[in-house]
């Protein structure tokens, strides 16, 4: 009978739908390891085959403890967080579920740029207070996606989704990504560029990479520096891909028009965090791929994935470190 450890935060909603899911005559055996001395997590990941991590995150020393483990699965796309080298080191392979929370992260940040433009927040709050003309709603300092050039950094399974949904806008599309994607270019009718390139023809960039050294502060002053002064940054991915200091010197100054953001360089996001003064930015609290569909697909693509390792073939989406 299999063993599933899985490491889950608190109130995460994918323990019942996992649950739910779980193949006949398997165990699943679910931890937060905020509520579980590390001793006892040892002890449980001995005679585990595999590890599932949403939320929660397993130590080094549970890692070598898990002398059995086949696969660790993760219920994210993002795999920082995770020590990927010294799985690869103990024989642990790592896999993403990359691609299952695309629709949702890709929704998020379409409806972040539609946020940003037409100040949505503003207007709502205005509206309800009783304020019904107010400057941001003469339309003059609001504008259309159509037609606009838009860059995405980063063409994965979330930028090409990105890139599908924006296709109603008629946009020019440019995409970064250090692989070429020769097929989601002709399907969507995006161009690849240099970063430099992208950054500087845009009127929204929105970003889709994982974090890793090479992403880590990946805009910064002079990333932002070469943007339009009309131009909209969106940030689903990881908070620290973006250096949150020179992002919030660029939006006070309006050297940059605006930004929506899912995602923080520390988490929960701290209320003296002076981004969240700004009045050019829309946030949101890491929620991009959180949807009640996204879930079951989770949960599926990471039981069908330790079933392939069960019948001997690789897993999908395999995580290697950088």
């Amino acid at each position: 009978m299999p063993k599933v450890l899985f490491y889950v935060g608190r109130g995460n909603p994918t323990t019942d739908v996992m649950l739910e899911q779980t193949p006949a005559g398997w165990q699943v055996v679910s931890i937060d390891p905020r509520e579980k001395p590390e001793s006892e997590q040892l002890k449980m990941v001995a005679d585990a085959d595999f590890l599932w991590v949403f939320g929660g995150r397993p130590s080094d020393d549970v890692l070598r403890a898990g002398k059995k483990v086949r696969l660790l699965q993760l219920g994210s796309a993002g795999y920082d967080g995770i020590n990927v080298a010294l799985a690869g080191e103990l024989g642990i392979p790592v896999a993403s579920a990359s691609g299952t929370n695309a629709q949702g992260v890709a929704e998020l940040a379409v409806t972040l740029m539609l946020g940003v433009y037409r100040h949505l927040i503003d207007m709502d709050r205005d509206t309800r207070d009783g304020r019904w003309v107010t400057p941001l709603t003469v339309g003059t300092d609001s504008f259309e996606v159509l037609n606009k050039t838009i860059g995405i950094v980063g063409l994965g399974h979330i930028g090409g989704t990105v890139a599908r949904l924006l296709q109603g806008f008629d946009p020019t599309l440019l995409y970064y990504d250090i692989v070429p994607k020769p097929e989601v270019e002709k399907r969507f009718g995006v161009r690849r560029v240099t970063l430099d390139e992208l950054l500087k023809q845009s009127d929204i960039v929105t970003l889709h990479v994982p974090l890793t050294p090479r992403t880590r502060h990946m805009i910064g002053t002079l990333e932002l520096s070469l943007m339009k002064e009309a131009a909209v940054l969106i940030n689903t991915c990881r908070g620290p891909v973006v250096d949150e200091k020179a992002l919030y010197d660029a939006l006070a100054k309006r050297r940059i028009w605006g930004a929506g953001l899912d995602v923080f360089e520390t988490e929960p996001v701290d209320a003296g965090n002076p981004i969240l003064k700004l009045d050019n930015v829309i946030v949101a609290p890491h929620a991009a791929g959180k949807t009640a569909e996204s879930f079951p697909r989770r949960a599926r693509f990471g039981f069908e994935n330790m079933q392939r390792v069960l019948a001997g073939k690789p897993p999908l989406n395999l995580v290697t470190p950088e």
